[in-house]
């Protein structure tokens, strides 16, 4: 089976016959049921047979094992013109009207995770049930440039309220496509009950027969007016932060949520969504997400790159530097490959606020319930904290969390590599530096790969796996697999300086920084780059990376690329500051006087408009883009993508650089190709 069908049974109970509706895929669970035209034909099909039956005194929907419905194939959408997006939306709404419809009760059993237009199906039923076990439930689609557009934005304030109806459905979006866990979406009100996993069908089909019978009785008292007014302005306040209006999506749904909570005609606000989803489906933010969304959940998670050997078993593990970066790493490796770990450090009292931090840690998860009181002390027990290098002896894994200081990292190898197998691996957290250069001196050298894990470590997804021109293919493939079981999404990039992401932040940022020398202030500079929908301008992104960190980086690309990585003047007066960042936070964010006094203007220069601003900026890095892969830094404008909308926080509706520069035009304007081909370099 190819698509998800709905398979109609019935049960004979004390009450009548119930027809019982259940999701299928066909697949296991690791594949949930999605709807596309032909699962929407397998439910009105169903809905038929359901319609012509005169006996049937209530239908429970379901899904299969684990899984209830996560919503459209993201797959169709891809190149979807506006006529074809309105005639899915009319496709969607006319199945699930039959369903809201039929003149019997309905209750949806939510069994598993339910998501987007699975949860809008369970919408359209009179009741719901929730699993215990159910493990997420959300609307994600404002994340995709797009917004529940089956009956959703008009379902849920009534069912809900407008605060939570806005929560989950813009809100939620844009944290980070934060989804509700079953306990939060019961107690929002997207379950009338909610029941343990163990007899959950069991229960959720008895609920359904009181009902019938009478002998139970579910009523709501929501009010869809009641806060609604700070409801919205809150979810336009957070699109305006999130987004600066480089997506229309989460405008839109406040709008139709605001429609429906106004008593907004059922009908009507069905024939708006439709529009809606004309609108935006075709749209270049929406394309851009289903591009971004196959980058993320599918194509890395497929390690393009990791090559055909096989991984070194990981038995122990091993961090050298115990500071802020090592004690994250430390937690990570502890919690996901549970085995021995030994933090190194030359301080001891280095030492003391790396334990705090791995046992606080696994405190926190202990509190939260995500970790038993036993499998913590467990966890505790394997970790070693040391000053001596005898005790990473038998490592498997080891990995460096040093200043970033050439001559202090090949110090720590040399030291390591008579302490470990031939075969261990040592891994560098460097941003930047040269792993051949790092290894070189080594008598196995190829042992020696990067791993460049973004900071702070238990949020940021991406891993850079560097390989140098000397590092084994059984290296690399024990990086991948490293990444793998921490959970991390890993990017191969060659030995080059700064590798992806700093590289080409560097590149863009200084793009924008040149804007000073015409005039231009620094809102100004970063209001212009926002509105093209990153998170944060230039000069917000220097005070939290370090003013001198930023300069000493771009002083390295300098070195490396003197032909267009010139250090402008004022950069370099703003690094060497010593100030924390380039805005006064303690004063409401006013840019530091002193700052403002390091700038020097161009004699006779004029202020560049928004649209210069941001396109400097972004021919700079186009620039940069094309020269990574045209001499095999990356293999193909995926990683490039990948690699920021994981590591910068790129936001889905740009789909990373490349594509973006794709849909513009401007690389086509630079280069007369696109960057994103049929084709993966990379597979």
């Amino acid at each position: 089976m190819s698509h998800t069908e709905f398979k109609l049974t019935t049960a004979e109970r004390p009450v009548g016959r119930i027809a019982i509706l259940t999701m299928d895929n066909g697949h296991d669970h690791t594949k949930p049921n999605t709807f596309g035209e032909e699962a929407l034909a397998s439910l009105n099909t169903a809905l038929d047979e359901v319609e012509a039956s005169d006996d049937l005194k209530g239908l429970m929907l379901t899904g299969k094992p684990f899984i209830f419905a996560v919503g459209a194939d993201l797959k169709s959408f891809t190149g979807m013109d506006e006529e074809q997006a309105r005639e899915g939306g009319k496709r969607g709404h006319d199945a699930f009207a039959r369903l809201q419809a039929l003149p019997i009760p309905t209750l949806a059993a939510i069994n598993g995770a339910c998501m987007g237009g699975g949860l809008e199906i369970a919408l359209h039923c009179d009741y719901r049930t929730l699993s215990t076990g159910a493990q997420v439930l959300a609307f994600p689609e404002v994340f995709l440039s797009i917004f529940p557009a089956w009956g959703g934005t008009q379902l849920a304030p009534h069912i809900v309220g407008a605060k939570d109806a806005v929560e989950t459905i813009v809100t939620n979006s844009l944290n980070n496509n934060r989804t509700m866990t079953p306990k939060e979406a019961f107690e929002r009100g997207f379950a009338d009950r909610f029941i343990d996993s163990a007899t959950f069908l069991d229960d959720s089909l008895a609920l359904l027969e009181r009902l019938i019978s009478g002998e139970e009785t579910i009523e709501r008292d929501v009010d869809p007016t009641d806060g609604l007014d700070e409801a919205l302005e809150n979810g336009r306040n957070m699109a305006d932060g999130k987004t600066s209006g480089a997506t229309r999506a989460p405008y839109l749904a406040l709008e139709l949520i605001e429609f429906a909570a106004r008593g907004g005609d059922l009908d009507e606000g069905r024939r708006r969504e439709q529009d809606g989803l004309a609108e935006l489906l075709p749209a270049r933010q929406a394309q851009a997400s289903v591009y971004a969304f196959d980058l993320v959940q599918n194509r890395v998670k497929k390690q393009p790159w990791k090559p055909d050997a096989e991984p070194r078993k990981i038995r122990k593990t091993a961090v050298i530097g115990a500071g802020l970066m090592g004690a994250q790493l430390g937690a990570l490796f502890l919690q996901k490959l549970e085995v021995p770990l030994v933090m190194k450090d030359i301080d001891d009292s280095v030492l003391d606020s790396c334990r705090q931090h791995i046992e606080e840690d696994l405190d926190k998860r202990v509190a939260k319930g995500r970790l038993s009181e036993g499998k913590a002390r467990f966890l505790k027990s394997l970790v070693t904290y040391t000053t001596s290098y005898d005790d990473v002896r038998e490592s498997d894994w080891v990995i460096e969390a040093v200043l970033e200081r050439m001559d202090l990292k090949k110090d720590i190898f040399a030291e390591l590599e008579d302490l470990i197998d031939d075969d261990a691996v040592l891994a560098s957290n460097t941003s930047s530096l040269s792993l051949a250069e790092m290894a070189a001196d080594l008598e196995h050298p190829e042992r020696v790969v990067g791993f460049h894990v973004f900071n702070p470590v238990s949020v940021m997804p991406l891993v850079e796996v560097i390989k140098s021109d000397l590092a084994s293919d059984e290296a690399m493939a024990t990086a991948f697999e490293v990444a793998k079981k921490v959970r991390k999404s890993a990017v191969q990039c060659r030995d080059e300086p700064a590798f992806i992401v700093n590289r080409l932040l560097i590149r863009f940022n200084a793009a924008a920084v040149e804007s000073l020398r015409h005039g231009n202030d620094f809102q100004e500079i970063d209001a212009a780059i926002r509105k093209l929908g990153l998170p944060m301008g230039p000069f917000l992104v220097l005070g939290l990376v370090g003013l001198e960190v930023a300069l000493h980086t771009a002083e390295a690309l300098q070195a490396a690329f003197p032909d267009r990585f010139e250090v402008d003047d004022n950069f370099r007066a703003i690094g060497e500051s010593g100030l924390p960042g380039v805005y006064d936070w303690s004063k409401g964010g006013e840019v530091y006087p002193e700052i403002r006094d390091l700038v020097q203007v161009d004699d006779g220069a004029t202020k560049r408009t928004e649209e210069q601003i941001q396109r400097a900026a972004l021919e700079a890095v186009a620039d940069e883009a094309r020269r990574m892969i045209d001499d095999g830094t990356v293999a193909d404008a995926r990683d490039i993508d990948t690699a920021l909308i994981l590591g910068a926080g790129f936001p889905f509706f740009m789909g990373g650089v490349c594509h973006y520069l794709d849909q513009v035009g401007i690389a086509d304007d630079l280069f007369g190709r696109p960057f994103v081909t049929s084709e993966d370099g990379a597979s």
